[in-house]
């Protein structure tokens, strides 16, 4: 898809700041997945489950949820913040390496975090281990520098050092949603399959604006000296606005159903 797998094990080590600094997903958002597996309890998977922020919603709903990530550092505070819940639990492997009983699931779901999963048979292992009537529900987020100036000029910054159109001042999150349009549907192996967006306002302090941005994979692969440029350009950029930051974000969500013979 294009974004370096290495990019996505950079995580581990930022896994607070990565916890502390990135935003949550729109609960319509959340609904929606629900409302289309049309399971009110059931078996989940949450692809790259990251600090669990896409595991918590489900859980809280009575899900079983196995959350699934490369890092356990990132696992670790995962656990914490789902501790009060039974129905939640966590394996630490790739979805490429990782054993799933063929046919258990009801609802596998990644998000911001499909676009690491290296492998040619990705949705093919997908179909084998939903349920008949399965759903697979892949989301990202960007924020529309269209709509804002703050972003428009935070974006400049971000495309030198981070290459053209990338996260979260470009839409290459929204291309990659596109193109996993494209390959359920080629694969055959999905129907029902949808596109939605969401809106919506979030509101930042410059740190954590700045927080949000190191957090990134790209951010991170960067030598000391140039990132420690990157955070002072962006310094000088918000040193021209006013705090809130309030920052438009689009959410793309990708959803299939499993077909059936």
């Amino acid at each position: 898809m294009g974004l370096s797998v290495e990019e996505g094990r950079t995580f581990g080590r930022i896994s607070r700041l990565y916890d502390q600094a990135r935003i949550s997903y729109p609960l319509s958002l959340i609904n929606d997945i629900i409302a289309f597996s049309g399971v009110v309890s059931g078996t989940v998977l949450d692809v790259g489950c990251g600090t669990g922020q896409a595991t918590i919603f489900f859980a809280e709903k009575g899900y079983d949820v196995t959350g699934l990530d490369v890092s356990q550092e990132m696992i670790d505070i995962a656990k914490v913040k789902c501790a009060s819940f039974s129905n939640v639990s966590f394996k630490l492997d790739s979805f490429e390496k990782a054993d799933i009983l063929k046919g258990s699931l009801d609802i596998v779901l990644s998000g911001m975090a499909w676009h690491w999963v290296d492998s040619n048979t990705r949705y093919e292992k997908i179909y084998r281990s939903l349920k008949d009537g399965g759903i697979v529900a892949l989301f990202w987020s960007h924020q529309e520098k269209e709509k804002s100036l703050f972003v428009k000029d935070v974006s400049v910054v971000v495309d030198k050092y981070a290459g053209p159109n990338r996260g979260p001042t470009g839409s290459k999150t929204a291309e990659l949603a596109e193109l996993s349009v494209d390959e359920l549907k080629k694969s055959g192996l999905f129907t029902n399959i949808d596109f939605k967006v969401y809106e919506e306002n979030i509101s930042f302090t410059k740190k954590k604006y700045l927080d949000l941005i190191i957090s990134y994979g790209w951010a991170q692969k960067l030598s000391e000296e140039k990132r420690r440029n990157l955070v002072e350009e962006l310094q000088r950029v918000s040193d021209n606005y006013e705090e809130p930051l309030v920052v438009p974000y689009k959410f793309v969500l990708v959803l299939g159903k499993k077909a059936v013979n």
